[in-house]
């Protein structure tokens, strides 16, 4: 039996370090034991469940209810075996869906995969947020020659435009806040637009020869800017939608309707629990798949995780890191939580 810390949420802007017992020993035959050693927060999330913007949490029996743990992104240790698990060996480490604790069970049949020994530990932690950006690759029409938009320049959008860059697409980054443009062009995309600046519409038809965007993702989760994307893609473009409208005002969809309608636009959502065009895929071994491919571009250095990473802090911190990311993006965008001090 070990003294562990996790993360609980517990109501509204109300978050805890709390400690419990976990006992390495209890396992199932597919289950392994984990030692967490850096988790990642990821800022969409984590943050709109902090500000209850998404009203399933206060809702009973949903994935997000008060009082719930938050993370899902991480690397750890193995320290115990189940009966059936054959490919780790205590000792080994492992990436994925980790929550912030300090101690946790995880399955070998779930969301985790060997942790690649090349790629830091806090780069590794990750994984799995990559991993949700990387899901805009897998329901492209991949086009070489393409222009891509990316609305939204946080830890997602960044990661997106990365993966996009990475497959050949020529990627404009879209934010309204000057330092999430610069850090985007510091993790490799040159192309940088204000949606605010003046005549966005004219800079958008300019830099694609007055075709329209190829490609738009959306991963603001901003009603008022989802609806006015459409009309910047051009005839039978793609629009892909990274996340969705929790708690907004009710607003006028026909412009994105009828754009989509009348150019013939394919509009995909692009959740992380979707596993791709075949519907019978196994999502879970896919993911798998996912991670280690991911793994391979950190180590082979084909991402950059560093200018992501703002702070590094101990587990005690969890209130400072939300109403950091709440209240001060420029200073907090992204967060490691390091689990040995716990």
């Amino acid at each position: 039996m070990k003294k562990a810390l996790g993360w609980v949420m517990r109501a509204k802007r109300e978050v805890a370090t709390v400690t419990f017992d976990y006992d390495e020993t209890i396992l199932g035959p597919r289950d392994i034991a984990v030692r967490t050693d850096f988790t990642a927060v990821s800022p969409g999330t984590e943050c709109a469940n902090y500000l209850a913007l998404d009203p399933d949490v206060l809702t009973p029996g949903k994935w997000c209810t008060y009082p719930w743990t938050p993370g899902y992104a991480g690397v750890g240790t193995v320290i115990g075996l189940g009966a059936a698990v054959s490919q780790y060996q205590v000792g080994d480490r492992v990436v994925g869906q980790l929550q912030h604790r300090s101690y946790q069970t995880v399955s070998v049949d779930g969301r985790v995969v060997p942790a690649h020994p090349e790629v830091a530990l806090q780069h590794a932690a990750y994984t799995r947020l990559l991993g949700i950006a990387m899901t805009t690759l897998q329901w492209l029409r991949h086009d070489p020659l393409g222009v891509a938009g990316v609305w939204g320049l946080g830890t997602i959008g960044n990661f997106v435009a990365q993966f996009l860059h990475s497959a050949g697409y020529r990627v404009i980054g879209i934010d309204p806040v000057s330092a999430r443009r610069d850090l985007v062009v510091r993790c490799g995309i040159r192309e940088m637009l204000d949606p605010g600046g003046a005549d966005f519409a004219g800079q958008i038809q300019q830099r694609t020869g007055g075709e329209g965007l190829d490609v738009a993702v959306d991963t603001t989760g901003r009603a008022a800017t989802t609806v006015t994307i459409p009309a910047l893609v051009r005839w039978r473009g793609q629009m892909i939608l990274m996340t969705h409208w929790r708690s907004q005002p009710l607003i006028d969809a026909s412009p994105l309707i009828r754009d989509v309608f009348c150019k013939g636009i394919t509009l995909q959502g692009a959740h992380d629990s979707s596993p791709g065009g075949d519907p019978w895929t196994d999502a879970a071994a896919l993911y798998r798949r996912k991670m280690r491919r991911i793994q391979h571009h950190l180590a082979a250095g084909q991402l950059r995780v560093g200018p992501m990473i703002s702070h590094v802090v101990s587990p005690t911190q969890c209130k400072e890191v939300y109403e950091g990311l709440t209240l001060e993006p420029a200073k907090w965008w992204g967060v490691v939580v390091d689990w040995s001090q716990a």
